[in-house]
């Protein structure tokens, strides 16, 4: 049976770590994902694995990209405050996740196992979103699920539009903010449970 596609993304600037190929080479070693980078750094000097893509791209065009999402002009002065972008990626490189049932995010500082064993077929059979922390995370590629960002829930303390206009970066907004059954029920501070979608997210 064929196995789910899956698109992490991991937009970088700046200069890689110095375990930067050991990160390749266990990305390499999950055929059944695609690793997509984009950046603006020279990569000539690694050697890359069939699966991963290096897509050339300046921070302020990803910028741009956002604003097309957004009706109002968003900040991102620094490649550090694309940490609060994670939750728009699915707007923001659509083009690029076409065809893929999964994209997602991920950091450089982490060394794969074989993912296949724990993200499996009928877990994304089940589940529209996958862990819920900023190292690595999954949401289904649909409208619905990559657009949810874009809604203000009651009872959050910072909406996309306080991230996106500032260039402060809002620790945890990416994470702790979205709550942790994010598309199934919220529950804030003992008022209740709000439900606002019937998606599920898993998360051990």
């Amino acid at each position: 049976m064929k196995r789910h596609t899956a698109a992490l993304i991991l937009p970088y600037y700046g200069k890689f770590p110095n375990y930067f190929p050991l990160w390749l080479k266990s990305a390499g070693a999950n055929p059944d994902f695609t690793f997509m980078i984009f950046t603006d750094i020279d990569m000539s000097c690694y050697k890359l694995p069939a699966n991963v893509q290096v897509h050339t791209m300046r921070l302020e065009e990803i910028r741009l990209r956002a604003s097309l999402h957004l009706n109002f002009e968003p900040v991102l002065g620094t490649p550090y405050k694309l940490c609060d972008y994670k939750p728009m990626f699915g707007l923001i490189f659509q083009d690029y996740l076409e065809g893929y049932d999964f994209w997602g995010y991920c950091d450089c500082d982490l060394i794969w196992g074989r993912m296949s064993r724990y993200i499996t077929d009928d877990m994304m059979d089940r589940y529209d979103r996958i862990y819920q922390h900023g190292h690595l995370q999954l949401f289904r590629n649909n409208g619905e699920i990559c657009g949810f960002i874009l809604h203000k829930l009651p009872y959050w303390n910072i909406s996309y539009m306080d991230a996106y206009s500032t260039n402060k970066h809002l620790g945890g907004f990416a994470e702790f903010e979205l709550p942790a059954n994010l598309f199934s029920t919220f529950t804030h501070g003992g008022w209740g449970n709000i439900t606002y979608t019937t998606s599920r997210t898993y998360s051990p």
